[in-house]
Parts: structure tokens; C-alpha cells; sequence
């Protein structure tokens, strides 16, 4: 599957969806409201979509599933997240995904494709009270740049993202096999679990030291 040729159709398609938000003819002032919005709106139209491309479309999937949209090729998964990044610099996005084990399972055990759409969206310049959509990016989460991906959480893990697809867009590497991503990942998840380890291990010893000490004083901090 050619992921590139694959995201530019389902961006186009978004895009074409999407098209008069860009003037200023937004539906939501509130930014989770606004993201609400977008995704009611693609399901409304997800059907069609997927028949213009020549894809089947698959039933929207339930709230544990990594992905909120999908369709079926040639028997091939492709999951779509769809991520709506408010532009506003004031504005905190902590760029989560999923947990690693959720994600790992999707790509090797069932060999999905795993699309990030990001709608970037700002205070309209014609109306205060109302948002635009300053740009719709899709692009494979496997080819993202490295340093663009994090895991955080002592316990399962969380996949988050240090950047926006946007910022990154000049260095998604299209060509990138799976297996490199898998060996950038993988490194990249040991590393996130050995540290977290380590940290759970002086947390026992933590809780050790209060009940050697009778309760009096408690602390997470270093010995």
C-alpha cells in the first residue's frame, strides 16, 4: 500500500469536507466543542467518502479502539485518528495517541495502517466568537520523524507526540519501512520502561522507609 498516495486521497477528501471552515463560517466557538463538530461531521459523510475512493467503510469503532474512523483495502485496516490542535499559543495539547501495547498490537497482530488527520483551528479573523480551520494534514504515524514521538505514564505507557504533524510535515519520511520504525520504536519503548522500572522500585522503598519510620513523614523524593 502506498501510504502517501493514501493520505493525500483521504486529506483531499477532509479538505473538500471541510472547505467553507476556512472562511470563517465556523458552527462552534468552543475548541472541544469545535472538535466535536469535526468528527460528527466525517462520520456524517464517512460512507460516501470511503465509496469515492473506491475504499469499504468500516462501522466507527468503540471508545477503547485507537482510532476513530476506518475503512477497509484488499483486506488491510487503515485507521485514522483525527487529532483538532487549537493554534492558540495560550492553548495546552498534550499530544497523546495511545498506550504502546494498544498501538503495537494494531500495526503487527492485525497489520493496520495507523493515519494521524490533524485539523489545525483558530479564533476566526472574521468573527472572534467563531473558529476556523487554518490547515487539515494526514500522514502516517509511522513516518513521522523520530524525535517527534514520546512515550509517557509509569504504568501502561502512553504514546504522545512532542510536535504537531504540521510542524513536522518537511520531515515525514515517506519512504520509511515499518521494520525501522518498529526498531526506532521498540528502542525507544525499553528505554521509557527501564526508567519507569527504576522509578517504581525506589517508590517501594519509598513506602518501605515511611512504615519503618512509623508514618511520621512521607516522601517520593530521593533517599
Amino acid at each position: 500500500m502506498d501510504l502517501k498516495t493514501v493520505s493525500d486521497q483521504v486529506e483531499t477528501k477532509l479538505a473538500e469536507l471541510f472547505d467553507e471552515l476556512r472562511s470563517g463560517i465556523s458552527e462552534r466557538e468552543d475548541s472541544r466543542a469545535f472538535g466535536a463538530m469535526i468528527e460528527k461531521r466525517i462520520t456524517d459523510n464517512w460512507e460516501r467518502i470511503c465509496t469515492e475512493l473506491g475504499y469499504e467503510a468500516l462501522d466507527r469503532p468503540g471508545r477503547r479502539t485507537i482510532f476513530d474512523f476506518a475503512f477497509q483495502d484488499a483486506g488491510c485496516i487503515v485507521g485514522i485518528d483525527v487529532k483538532t490542535k487549537d493554534l492558540d499559543a495560550t492553548s495546552y495539547s498534550d499530544g497523546g495517541i495511545c498506550a504502546v501495547g494498544n498501538l503495537l498490537k494494531f500495526l503487527a497482530n492485525d497489520k493496520g495502517v495507523f493515519l494521524i488527520a490533524e485539523f489545525g483551528h483558530n479564533q476566526s479573523a472574521v468573527n472572534s466568537s467563531k473558529r476556523d480551520i487554518e490547515y487539515i494534514r494526514v500522514a502516517p504515524f509511522i513516518m513521522l520523524p523520530q524525535n517527534a514521538y514520546r512515550i509517557e505514564n509509569l504504568g501502561t505507557g502512553q504514546v504522545r507526540l512532542n510536535y504537531t504533524v504540521n510542524q513536522v510535515w518537511d520531515e515525514i519520511a515517506w519512504d520509511r519501512d515499518i521494520t525501522v520504525f518498529y526498531d526506532l520504536f521498540v528502542d525507544l519503548a525499553m528505554t521509557h520502561y527501564a526508567r519507569v522500572s527504576r522509578d517504581a522500585i525506589n517508590r517501594i522503598e519509598a513506602l518501605k522507609d515511611f512504615r519503618k519510620n512509623g508514618y511520621t513523614h512521607f516522601t517520593f523524593g530521593c533517599h
